[in-house]
């Protein structure tokens, strides 16, 4: 099963689960327009200013957790699939990129590969979004669509996270040590996680920024910090962004813009934490 594939169905089965918890059955009889064309349909089959009032505050009863522990569950699985898949090809763009913008410093040359991927990011989302501006999709192809975009975006920032370790000179075949770093930069971006000193904390854990410079973590200790990290991350991201699943919920052309908007502010500061995380671990050699 292809990417597109296994992203459309974790999709799928998040939207099944939204759709099918207490909070959704509650009211599903009372907002079957809501539930059947989505929020822009039942505004639309309501044409009235309490159907549309009533329409968007369902939406703020949607049980979120269902969302959360779709979107946690996957994040791990899409990592280490980009990682697998995309390693590679994140080191050959990174230095396309470089000959393309050969005028580019080191420093500046960064900062065009955050903005391609918060630029690529942001069309993405807004084409995730087209679902809630469509009457008769119903929520149900709304959370689909949107839950599917984390996991495309995660697949996104991971790759971006691999360009920039290869332009620091990493190597991007070192599976579990560029799992751990896409796993730290992700929580730095989150919250999740903060740089102290020599130190990369994440709660109780401490990671010392010397074996992440030396690169010698054995794999199975490596897949061992990383799993551990990831089980703190995973969540505090999830959560952060169920806000960015229910943003595509707008009505209209709203769900549109903000998606965009929420996708593209979102990369960008994963880029820019990832640029700060690599200044710890693998500082350029000639910052501007």
């Amino acid at each position: 099963m292809g990417l597109k594939s296994k992203i459309i169905q974790q999709g799928a089965t998040a939207a099944y689960n939204a759709a099918r918890s207490p909070k959704a059955y509650a009211f599903a009889t009372q907002a079957t327009p809501f539930l059947r064309n989505g929020v822009t349909g039942a505004i639309v089959s309501g044409a009235t200013r309490n159907a549309s009032i009533s329409a968007i505050t369902e939406v703020a009863s949607l049980s979120v957790g269902p969302l959360i522990e779709r979107i946690g569950s996957g994040m791990l699985t899409t990592i280490d699939f980009a990682v697998g898949q995309f390693a590679s090809s994140a080191a050959v763009r990174a230095d396309v990129t470089r000959v393309v913008r050969s005028e580019l410093d080191e420093r500046a040359l960064e900062r065009q590969v955050v903005r391609d991927a918060a630029w690529k990011g942001a069309a993405r989302g807004a084409v995730s979004a087209i679902p809630a501006v469509i009457p008769a999709a119903g929520t149900a192809v709304e959370l689909a669509a949107a839950v599917a975009d984390q996991m495309v975006r995660t697949v996104a920032e991971a790759r971006m996270v691999l360009a920039l370790a290869h332009l620091r000179g990493l190597d991007v075949q070192q599976t579990e040590l560029r799992r751990l770093d896409i796993l730290l930069v992700l929580g730095l971006a989150a919250g999740a996680a903060e740089i102290d000193g020599s130190i990369i904390r994440v709660q109780e854990l401490e990671i010392s920024v010397a074996e992440l410079q030396s690169g010698t973590i054995p794999p199975e200790a490596a897949l061992a910090l990383g799993t551990a990290v990831g089980t703190d991350i995973v969540a505090n991201i999830a959560r952060r962004r169920t806000a960015g699943v229910l943003l595509r919920l707008l009505p209209g052309g709203m769900s549109v813009v903000a998606a965009a908007w929420y996708d593209w502010r979102a990369t960008g500061s994963t880029g820019k934490h990832a640029v700060e995380y690599f200044d710890v671990v693998a500082p350029l050699t000639n910052p501007a």
